[in-house]
Formats: C-alpha cells, sequence, structure tokens
C-alpha cells in the first residue's frame, strides 16, 4: 500500500504567493489613488471656499461693480491661492455677471475652482 503525503507541492505554493502577490499590489494601488483624490478633493474645496469669499467680498464692497477684471490672493488651509473675478455686463441692464476663477500658488494654468454669480442694481 502506498503512503500519502500529506502537504502542498511547489507549485501550489508557488500559484498562491503569486494570488497574494497580485491582490496586495492592487490594494496599494487603491489606496494611492484613495490619497491623492482625497488631496484632490481637499485643494478643489479650499478653492472653492476661496472663489465664494472673493465674490462675496466683491458684493459687500462694490454696490455696483465697474465691468473689467479684478484679481487678488487668499491663504486658504496654509496655502496660498490667487483668484481672477471677470466682471461683465449682462442683456439686463441692471445686472452684472461675475465669473471668479482660483489658481494654486504654484502657476498652474487650469483653475482649480470656477463659480459664477451675479449683482444686481437697485433702483
Amino acid at each position: 500500500m502506498r503512503r500519502r503525503q500529506r502537504g502542498f507541492t511547489l507549485l501550489e505554493v508557488l500559484v498562491a504567493l503569486t494570488v497574494v502577490a497580485i491582490a496586495m499590489a492592487a490594494l496599494v494601488e487603491a489606496g494611492a489613488q484613495q490619497a491623492a483624490s482625497r488631496g484632490q478633493v481637499r485643494d478643489q474645496t479650499r478653492a472653492a471656499w476661496v472663489a465664494a469669499n472673493a465674490l462675496e467680498t466683491l458684493r459687500l464692497r462694490e454696490t455696483w461693480p465697474s465691468v473689467g477684471e479684478r484679481s487678488g490672493q487668499a491663504l486658504m488651509g496654509d496655502q496660498t491661492w490667487y483668484w481672477r473675478l471677470t466682471i461683465s455686463q449682462t442683456e439686463e441692464p441692471r445686472m452684472r455677471r461675475i465669473d471668479a476663477e482660483v489658481y494654486p500658488a504654484d502657476g498652474a494654468e487650469l483653475p482649480v475652482a470656477t463659480m459664477s454669480g451675479f449683482v444686481g442694481r437697485i433702483p
């Protein structure tokens, strides 16, 4: 009678290790993507706050802003952000449109956040 051996063969162990290695690599990649996404969402949120603050500051300081551009910078979350407001006329003569764009301090060409608003002139 033949004696049966217990345990795994070398091939079975190598296949199991390969499966575990692929799973671990996928988990590490998912964690890295989540961390990058979290940082991007944080920056977009802060930039949106900067845009909202710039719009409201303009509304509070100027009851009827002149057409043109304004720019400035703001500190939000230990980071300097640059904003640009573009004030334009609308079809309604007693309204102005204000478009805000917010950029990071590193000089990126595309804005991190944009926001639009309107201001009206009371007769």
